[in-house]
């Protein structure tokens, strides 16, 4: 039971905010022009997406190349100024309705997500459908060293809007903090306590417990210890385990500037 509990809260404990992406921002000011990313499927590495990069628009186009995901064809991540995220169009690809012929038919679709970086240190990120209706929203305050304090989501639904989820950091230094979750919609669950992050500021280490349908669990469990190498530019070009002193590579980066 125990088990099932811990794979079934797996999203609850290893997702990571929204400040910890595919090192975006970081690929866009090195100006490069192009990067395949190959996974390791038992010793056979496996082309699995393709980064684009057109400085003429800022913007980075992520194309699916492998055999799995299948319905998720593209993502275009557009960039400001800065090179933060301003716009995610993420194209995808399934069987929907036609309201012409009322059958299911084979099309694309995409979904659009849109960040605003306010001057009082707060993002708000805006989600909608494939129809371009408003769906739901993310609220994130920041402290003073950028990181997150606090992340409401809502979601739109009959036109009204409810909060689905709060997320609150109380931060002990830069590398820990006290987490506390709270999701409004099925299944209610609680999560509470001390994340400890990796030298990446990824999530490393949980310490705390979580309720779900008023079922309690205590966890205490690390994380897979994944080792990254970048490039001279920044980039990381190689994401890794160590087994017995030696490299186990998980995924590889070639890049073109």
């Amino acid at each position: 039971m125990k088990k099932a509990f811990l794979i079934f809260l797996c999203p609850f404990l290893y997702s990571q905010n929204y400040q910890v992406k595919d090192s975006l921002k970081v690929l866009a000011m090195s100006k490069f022009k192009l990067m395949k990313v190959f996974e390791n499927k038992n010793g056979r590495f496996d082309p699995v997406r393709n980064y684009s990069y057109d400085q003429n628009k800022n913007e980075i186009t992520i194309q699916n190349v492998s055999e799995k995901n299948k319905e998720w064809i593209k993502t275009i991540i557009r960039l400001d100024n800065a090179y933060n995220i301003k716009e995610e169009e993420k194209i995808i690809e399934g069987m929907m309705i036609s309201e012409k012929e009322n059958i299911l038919v084979k099309k694309q679709v995409s979904m659009v997500t849109k960040y605003s970086y306010n001057s009082n240190n707060t993002v708000d990120i805006k989600n909608y459908n494939s129809q371009g209706s408003f769906s739901g929203k993310e609220f994130i305050a920041l402290d003073e060293g950028n990181r997150i304090n606090e992340s409401i989501r809502l979601f739109n639904i009959s036109d009204d809007i409810v909060v689905t989820q709060i997320e609150k950091y109380n931060w002990i230094d830069d590398r820990n903090y006290h987490y506390e979750k709270l999701t409004f919609n099925a299944p209610k669950s609680k999560v509470i306590g001390i994340y400890t992050l990796n030298v990446y500021g990824e999530r490393a280490f949980f310490k705390g417990s979580i309720t779900l349908n008023d079922e309690k669990q205590i966890i205490n469990t690390p994380f897979e210890n994944k080792l990254k190498k970048f490039d001279t530019k920044g980039n990381f070009i190689k994401l890794y385990t160590l087994v017995n002193g030696k490299e186990n590579i998980i995924e590889e980066r070639k890049i073109i500037y």
